[in-house]
């Protein structure tokens, strides 16, 4: 220290540690007499930072836990979540292509700097074909289809990235608000018409048909139709089990005679752990590969144009509607979480509708009939007896000439007190 500095009044607060090394830490007392410290650098950026602190506690601002938070920026967070969801996840694979979507358009901020609105204007450019991930999933007809469901997918990912950065204490609001997510029109209800089925049978062919055929039996979704085993068809119980559905849940499917017929045949039962294994037996058949290779192109070649595989499913509870099946039953065999994704198939049951207003007939209606004016109805003679009730009670009935509570006779009509 020379001669100069030691005539230089001492800055209070500031300090360093060790001697001679250059680093300058600040020290103070909050307004709850707690002493704090922090390591800053400089020595002109530690007084900087000490008068700072003083003033932040004197204006009570002054909020320790944000102090020596770490700043995480957004890619890393996000390669963490899909670390930690890489072996539970059941769609991981999207989740990957979501992640990389997110880090193209925003990793390189971190979790604090992201708003609202910076996530309001990524959505628009993706809605504008703008925005597109690193891997980008082609569709059947060759080009990129962004749809409002589909962007709700990448939000909903985002949402779940930030939901845990709060619960390590990352970050402190999630941007991603609820406004954010779109209406989804999930009214679309294409099945496959008799004459459909006859069409697309005679393309994909006897041996790739029961795919098609359990599908539209079952109801069950094409993971869960592909990822089936030997061992969740039960024949003697009748019954499917799906260990874990969509909502997490084991379900149960029954089985008709025609799912069991079909099941029956197939070469790979007694041969093999999965109902639909792939060439080499070790894995389940890739279902991804079986729509694009052989479904689609089977569609096109029976020229049934709007139709996806998921319409399969759309097929079985069609049919159940239009069969008499009631609501509830299809959402349980559908294994839908909530009744509103059942009520899309409520158009199709028209007997039901026709029951329902076939009701008011039995309701007056204001219009005449062949009854004349102050005529009572006729009454069997063996039911006068029963009909005739003490007068004054709730809910009597006279004939005409009895009296009623009041003694007055009635008149020509049976009254009725309530």
């Amino acid at each position: 220290m020379t001669k100069d500095e030691k005539k230089r009044p001492r800055e209070r607060g500031v300090f360093e540690r060790p001697p001679g090394s250059g680093t300058w830490w600040v020290r103070y007392t909050d307004e709850h007499g707690r002493r704090h410290r922090e390591k800053v650098g400089p020595k002109k950026l530690a007084i900087k930072v000490y008068r700072k602190r003083k003033t932040e506690v004197a204006e009570r601002r002054f909020f320790p836990e944000r102090i020596r938070r770490r700043e995480t920026l957004l890619a890393p967070m996000i390669d963490d979540y899909l670390g930690r969801i890489k072996d539970t996840h059941r769609s991981y694979s999207e989740c990957e292509r979501y992640g990389d979507l997110w880090k193209a358009a925003l990793g390189g901020r971190t979790l604090r700097e992201i708003t609202t609105g910076d996530i309001a204007r990524c959505k628009a450019r993706r809605l504008a074909g703008e925005l597109k991930p690193a891997r980008i999933t082609k569709s059947p007809r060759g080009r990129d289809r962004v749809v409002a469901a589909t962007v709700n997918r990448e939000l909903s990912f985002l949402r779940r990235v930030f939901n845990v950065a709060i619960q390590d204490g990352l970050a402190e609001v999630n941007p991603v608000t609820s406004k954010l997510l779109s209406k989804e029109d999930n009214s679309r209800v294409r099945y496959l018409t008799e004459e459909e089925e006859a069409r697309l049978r005679e393309q994909i062919g006897e041996d790739d048909w029961p795919k098609v055929a359990i599908a539209i039996h079952t109801g069950l979704r094409r993971g869960e139709e592909f990822g089936l085993r030997w061992e969740h068809v039960d024949f003697a119980a009748g019954v499917i089990t799906i260990p874990r559905s969509k909502s997490g849940e084991a379900r149960r499917v029954p089985m008709n005679d025609t799912v069991r017929a079909v099941l029956r045949d197939l070469p790979s039962r007694l041969k093999n752990g999965w109902v639909f294994p792939s060439q080499t037996g070790a894995t389940a058949l890739n279902a991804k590969n079986f729509v694009r290779r052989i479904f689609l192109p089977a569609l096109k070649a029976a020229e049934i144009a709007g139709f996806r595989w998921h319409d399969l499913r759309h097929t079985f509870a069609s049919r159940l509607v239009m069969r008499g099946a009631d609501l509830r039953t299809v959402q349980e065999l559908m294994g839908h979480h909530s009744y509103e994704m059942t009520l899309r198939y409520s158009h199709l049951s028209p007997r039901h509708q026709l029951e329902a207003v076939q009701r008011l007939n039995a309701t007056p209606t204001g219009t005449t009939t062949d009854t004349k004016p102050n005529e009572a109805p006729p009454i069997a003679a063996n039911d006068a007896q029963e009909m005739r009730k003490a007068p004054g009670k709730s809910g009597a009935l006279t004939r005409a000439g009895d009296r009623g509570r009041t003694g007055d006779v009635q008149l020509g009509k049976l009254a009725f007190y309530r």
